[in-house]
């Protein structure tokens, strides 16, 4: 049989080379990873728009939403299909099963919207939009001001900015907010309109008809060949305004001036930008999705300060920087990293010397960068989660390196040469070792199967830490025993460090473990029993359930709405006495922006425009010198909002951190009839309102602004040789202003000439309806003689899920205080409330809902939504853990019962969790669940050489009882460093008090206990149940054992004697 030390030594040179080449290439690909906050979640969703103008959310409802949606409907592997009808838009959003990637998706869909033939053929065509996460948040929004400026001048200096930026290496497209096109305007008078006898019709006519540039083609003049073209623009403002729009009855010329002011201007605000209250622009900035954001805005803050520079007076500020996030959390979690590296390595010297402890150490670079030379394949980027993977198998990798350096030293002691006690020493635990190994990717690696978004979220541990292991097998069965020949020339005392410190523990747990087997039913029964209460303690509700700690952000997002039909100036007032408020709050000191837009909010996938919708970013201090809590600093705002007058609703948005789960508080209701919906989400509200310590309350039914229908006279204009579409070319051009040609002057670009009614004309109904239309014969006529005008109440939007109508209330969950404590509501604590719980048998608010609203149905989204999908997911893929645990063990015992004895180790290392969590008051959440499925791999390394142990001394003829104790004696010192050093890895993240590192606290705290835990387990439980079974079986003669004293027999006797 080859042996693979003895082949590492004879090859001592090649195992260098190859040392080395892993150290550069992992290098090299370390630094050049992508970096991010956390991964980007792409799970195949796909957009279809089609614009339709001017066609109301019913009718977009019924022409195209319903047959996309039927089309669509029989696509395999679809999670969801939302739809959203809007004034002159639809929107249709398919989400798919987190097995189909984002191309297969886009391919799919597009496929199926290929085949639907049959919408109206004025809409326009669909738009596919393929979903890239990376893509779809900005990631940072650069503020320019200046008072110095004009807004025509700032608008230009955001303009260039803005193409510099693009031309930025990974910055794929740019969002401009607050800036206004150059337009030309042509404000007409309409009394002098009609004293003239002119419509807008006319104006419109004579100003298309005469500002044209237009090619007429080639001839020749002799021999000579020209080109013609008829030159008919306008060359300044004083041309267009000296327009000869007619002749009047004495035949003098009515120019354009004398019924319109023409005025060279900006286009009518649809969205204003603010930097602590003053009026800018804001450019948003999106990267592509293999862009490193923190090279990204590097390369973005070098390349604002040259171009700031060169235009005196410019304000340019870079706000919420979605790097600062990146490098918080990479920064907090490095740090715990490197610390924990540290303590690894004091503990391998307390116990091995530095020499040993230098050996066993040079595993982790060496496992971490053969994990970064490979993690790349899966599309990992270097994140927190990635991060976290690494603090996870810091203490973990060393494992087996100290199992095969405490094998050589035992084996020195014994009196055996250098080389000898190297092989023997590797190739006695080589199977063990890569059982252990194996048993704790076995137990990660189902986590790649993990369904939803947290699957996809999450899979970034299993392929870290299984590789990062695999990286550990090898340096200690191919590195660590070429390096101990070549590096450890130091001679072997009976007495070293190790034995001295370890030498009085071993003495009193030979004495422990001998009382432990005298006693071992009480010892299993009251271990039982501890478990039986720690899940006790868990339904009693002392620890908190919460599903994914909410990672800690530098920007707050606050999304403010005015009620629909609110003009934009009236929404920026309200949002400027907000603004005026969180800089003069009580906590403002932890406030160093705050950045505001009026007229847009971020939507999920795309900004959405309104002159009702408002965002306020706050920019935080550094996170470490707050003062205050993020939370006191929302609930600040939260009380001085919920009673300013004309704000419509607010809420705090999720950020660009951790996992899109959606609200804290998200249920959606179906059923057919809008006003129904609307009603049965009001009395939702109100419920909500009483619970405390639910804010953000909101939904999505959404009211349209009030609605003046025209409806025509089809008699009265057939008689006039008038058309619809006259009327309400009119009606437009008044209101909003029609586009009659392009503006050049003497320069290169362009701008619209817009014809329009002044301002003071619009303002009353009565003015429209007065407006002039020629007829046939030429005669004026109004509209008012021509239509009916009706003020009616319309809906802007209509939502659908899964081809239903639906419209979703959403809340938020915050602190509250209760019998003089403060305490925070979690999202299944409000679930509880409004649906019952199940297993304590409760009824909720809203148990009875399908007998109190039949023909609609409630669903529970959001929180809920993902966290039941993730814990019945990760609850099936703990099973699989186990099963493949067991084949692992059954196969390096042949045995069917020694790996259940190995396994016992899993189900107490639970009572150490909720130790934890109760010392810490940090709350029970998936990441605790992760850190159970994780014990059930490594809790079990130890027991797997204990048991391993055990059979190898019984198998020399041991009795039972003395073959236990004296591999507990041997095992005790590699038990206790490794679980030393894997706790040490883990114990800055524990007491971390970053708040960037937070979110992994109770993942760190529940692995830490419950492998301390498990620990003792072994070294005490696991004997006492591997005697009970084994003195079991061999009544019935049923192990491979022959020799079955009783323990009386054994010990007793041999006390005595």
């Amino acid at each position: 049989m080859i042996s693979v030390a003895e082949t590492s030594i004879k090859y001592s040179i090649l195992v260098n080379m190859l040392t080395l080449a892993i150290l550069l290439f992992g290098l090299i690909s370390m630094v050049n990873m992508p970096r991010e906050e956390y991964p980007a979640v792409d799970f195949g969703s796909t957009i279809v728009v089609v614009p339709y103008p001017g066609v109301s959310p019913a009718e977009i409802e019924q022409l195209i939403i319903r047959k996309i949606e039927l089309g669509l409907n029989n696509l395999e592997d679809v999670d969801y299909i939302t739809s959203s009808a809007e004034e002159g838009r639809a929107m249709i959003r398919v989400a798919f099963t987190t097995k189909i990637n984002s191309e297969e998706a886009f391919d799919r869909v597009t496929r199926e919207v290929n085949k639907i033939t049959d919408l109206p053929k004025d809409a326009l065509d669909p738009i596919i939009i393929r979903l890239n996460m990376r893509e779809v948040n900005p990631i940072a929004q650069v503020v320019v001001g200046s008072e110095k400026y004009s807004a025509l001048g700032l608008r230009q200096i955001a303009e260039n900015l803005k193409d510099g930026l693009l031309n930025i290496d990974n910055i794929s497209k740019v969002d401009l907010i607050g800036a206004r096109e150059r337009q030309v305007w042509v404000d007409v008078d309409q009394a002098k309109l009609d004293a003239y006898g002119l419509t807008l019709s006319d104006l419109s006519s004579s100003l298309s008809g005469r500002n044209l540039n237009i090619p007429g083609g080639s001839t020749k003049f002799g021999k000579v060949e020209f080109l013609v073209r008829t030159l008919g623009e306008f060359d300044s403002m004083e041309q267009l305004a000296s327009l000869i729009v007619q002749s009047d009855a004495t035949g003098r010329a009515i120019v354009l001036s004398d019924v319109a002011a023409v005025k060279d201007t900006l286009e009518k605000p649809i969205s204003i930008a603010r930097l602590n209250g003053t009026e800018s622009i804001s450019i948003f900035l999106y990267k592509k999705g293999d862009g490193n954001i923190i090279k990204v805005m590097k390369d973005v803050r070098s390349y604002i300060d040259r171009f700031q520079k060169g235009i005196p007076g410019l304000k340019i500020s870079v706000r919420n920087d979605g790097s600062i996030d990146v490098k918080n959390g990479i920064n907090a979690l490095g740090q715990n990293a490197l610390i924990g590296i540290m303590l690894v390595f004091i503990a391998l010297f307390i116990f091995l010397g530095w020499r040993n402890a230098l050996l066993a150490s040079f595993g982790i670079p060496l496992s971490i960068f053969i994990a970064f030379i490979i993690i790349p394949l899966f599309d990992v980027t270097l994140n927190n989660l990635t991060i976290f993977g690494f603090i996870i198998v810091v203490g973990m990798v060393v494992d087996n390196a100290i199992v095969v350096l405490e094998n050589i030293h035992r084996l020195r002691e014994e009196g055996y040469c250098r080389k000898d006690s190297i092989i023997m020493g590797v190739d006695q635990v080589i199977s063990p070792v890569f059982s252990s190994t194996l048993t704790t990717i076995a137990a990660f690696m189902p986590l790649l199967l993990l369904t939803g978004i947290m699957g996809k979220f999450l899979g970034v541990f299993p392929i870290v830490v299984s590789i990062a292991l695999l990286g550990s097998w090898f340096q200690s069965m191919v590195v660590l025993p070429n390096n101990v020949m070549q590096f450890d020339k130091s001679n072997i005392s009976q007495n070293d460090r190790s034995t001295r410190i370890l030498a009085p523990l071993v003495k009193h747990y030979r004495k422990g473990v001998t009382w432990s087997l005298k006693h071992r039913y009480a010892l299993v029964g009251g271990t039982f029993l501890l478990l039986l209460v720690s899940f006790g303690i868990l339904g009693t509700g002392a620890i908190k359930f919460e599903f994914f700690p909410s990672p800690a952000s530098q920007t707050i997002s606050l999304q403010l709405q005015t009620p629909v039909g609110t003009t934009l100036q009236q929404t920026e007032s309200i949002v400027s006495q907000v603004e005026s408020f969180i800089m003069n709050m009580k906590q403002k000191q932890d406030i160093e922006y705050v950045v505001g837009n009026v007229g847009a909010i971020g939507g999920e996938v795309q900004r959405e425009y309104a002159t009702n919708n408002a965002q306020i970013n706050i920019d935080l201090v550094e996170l470490k010198q707050m003062k205050y809590t993020q939370e006191e600093i929302r609930n600040g705002i939260r009380d001085y909002l919920d009673k300013l007058p004309g704000l419509y609703s607010y809420k705090f948005s999720q950020g660009r951190s951790g996992p899109p789960v959606g609200n804290d508080v998200e249920l959606r209701i179906k059923g057919e009839s809008l006003e129904r919906l609307a009603f049965i989400s009001d009395i939702i509200k109100a419920q909500l309102k009483k619970i405390p310590g639910v804010t953000d309350i909101d939904d999505s039914f959404a009211k349209g602004k009030k609605e003046v229908r025209i409806i025509p006279k089809h008699n009265a204009l057939a008689m006039s040789g008038l058309t619809v579409a006259q009327i309400a070319s009119t009606i437009r051009t008044a209101s909003t202003g029609t586009e009659v040609g392009k503006y050049r002057g003497d320069g290169v670009e362009e701008y619209p000439i817009i014809v329009k009614l002044a301002g003071a004309y619009t303002d009353d109904l009565e003015n429209l309806k007065n407006l002039k239309i020629k007829t046939r014969t030429g005669d004026l006529i109004a509209i008012r003689d021509l239509a009916d005008f009706e003020i009616t109440s319309s809906l802007s939007k209509i939502d659908h899920r899964d081809l239903d109508r639906v419209v979703t209330v959403s809340a938020s969950v915050s602190t509250y205080e209760s019998k003089g404590r403060q305490k925070r509501r979690t999202p299944s604590e409000v679930n509880s409330i409004l649906l019952g719980n199940k297993l304590k048998g409760t009824e909720g608010l809203l148990s009875n809902f399908e007998k109190r609203f039949p023909g609609y149905t409630l669903e529970s989204g959001g929180v809920q939504e993902e966290q039941r999908k993730s814990y019945s997911s990760l609850g099936r893929l703990f099973i699989l853990a186990l099963l493949l645990i067991f084949t692992i063990l059954a196969s390096q015992f042949k045995s069917y019962v020694q790996p259940l004895i190995v396994m016992m180790t899993i189900p107490f290392a639970f009572i150490g969790v909720i130790l934890g969590l109760l010392v810490t008051g940090l709350p029970f959440s998936l990441n605790t669940l992760i850190s159970v499925v994780a014990l059930a791999g490594v809790v079990v390394n130890n027991a797997i050489i204990l048991i391993d142990f055990i059979n190898a001394e019984r198998e020399k003829g041991t009795d039972r009882w003395h073959a236990i104790i004296n591999s507990g004696s041997v095992r005790l010192r590699p038990i206790i460093l490794t679980t030393a050093t894997t706790v040490s890895g883990m114990l800055p993240l524990v007491f971390s008090t970053d708040p960037s590192a937070q979110a992994w606290r109770p993942l760190a705290v529940s692995f830490t206990f419950g492998l301390v835990f498990a620990t003792f387990l072994t070294l005490f439980i696991i004997p006492v149940i591997y005697s009970m079974v084994d003195s079991f079986f061999g009544r019935f003669h049923m192990t491979r054992f022959t020799e079955h004293k009783k323990f009386e027999e054994a010990i007793d006797c041999a006390t005595k004697e």
